[in-house]
């Protein structure tokens, strides 16, 4: 019984975290001090055949996707933490209010389904997660998927590079059609940063970027378990990491996709 609850406590955190979808045009405004979060996370049975059981998984629920949130801040110690659970603050004093729901069973024995909605308490704004899958991997997953949205670099941002000022404006990706060539989807990168007002990034500026990291204002060169990381840096060449090193573009023929960033 208590390795059934187990696995379900993590389904739902799971379901959370897999989609996130915000209510309005995009994502909810970062102060610059981070969010205090209301302490309290109530996850809502949506069948509620035993109130008084599945009060208690909704608290179990919360319990874990703390512990995970708490695990992924400790891992990636951001310079500010965006999300901060405030105790002994009443809910008007807070900044979020996150709510959550799920059914059971919603996949036969093992399986759920379930939401949760971060929403600002002064405005209204909310934003979205769902998930659904097996328990036992809910929790590592929702948490992961809301420390994302809330950590990660929102462009464009200001960096120091070499003693100035840049602006990353925006980070993206080419995905290579079968037919297409390296040097073609370099191309297209050009076009897309001089379509954003910028270029893209030296292969200098790139690797001091990477230091900072998707959680610190950067973002993130060479991805694990991928075997390259292939980026466009000016003068048509490609940086390839975990190589540590650029080759010419139109030497390249590779099946991943080619990132870029842009940059002013």
């Amino acid at each position: 019984m208590n390795q059934f609850i187990s696995c379900l406590i993590t389904g739902v955190l799971i379901v959370l975290s897999s989609v996130s979808a915000w209510a309005g045009q995009g994502p909810l405004p970062l102060p610059e001090k981070g969010y205090k979060v209301f302490s309290r996370i109530q996850f809502v049975d949506l069948t509620t055949e035993h109130p008084i059981r599945d009060r208690a998984f909704g608290d179990t629920l919360e319990v874990s996707f703390k512990s995970q949130l708490d695990q992924l801040y400790r891992l990636h110690n951001p310079p500010v933490r965006h999300l901060q659970f405030v105790e002994r603050l009443p809910q008007a004093d807070c900044d979020l209010l996150i709510r959550g729901t799920y059914t059971l069973r919603a996949f036969g024995n093992r399986g759920m389904h379930a939401t949760v909605m971060v929403e600002n308490i002064r405005t209204g704004e909310t934003q979205s997660f769902e998930a659904a899958g097996d328990a036992f991997e809910v929790t590592e997953s929702l948490a992961l998927d809301v420390f994302h949205e809330f950590q990660k670099t929102r462009f464009p941002v200001e960096a120091r590079v070499s003693g100035r000022n840049l602006t990353l404006l925006f980070k993206g990706a080419i995905y290579r059609p079968a037919a297409s060539k390296m040097a073609e989807l370099y191309r297209q990168s050009l076009v897309a940063c001089e379509m954003r007002g910028g270029r893209v990034s030296t292969e200098k500026e790139l690797v001091a970027i990477s230091t900072l990291g998707d959680y610190g204002g950067g973002v993130s060169v060479g991805n694990a378990g991928v075997s390259s990381d292939y980026w466009s840096v000016e003068a048509g060449r490609v940086y390839v990491a975990p190589w540590s090193q650029s080759t010419s573009a139109t030497s390249l023929n590779p099946t991943e996709q080619l990132n870029y960033l842009c940059v002013r």
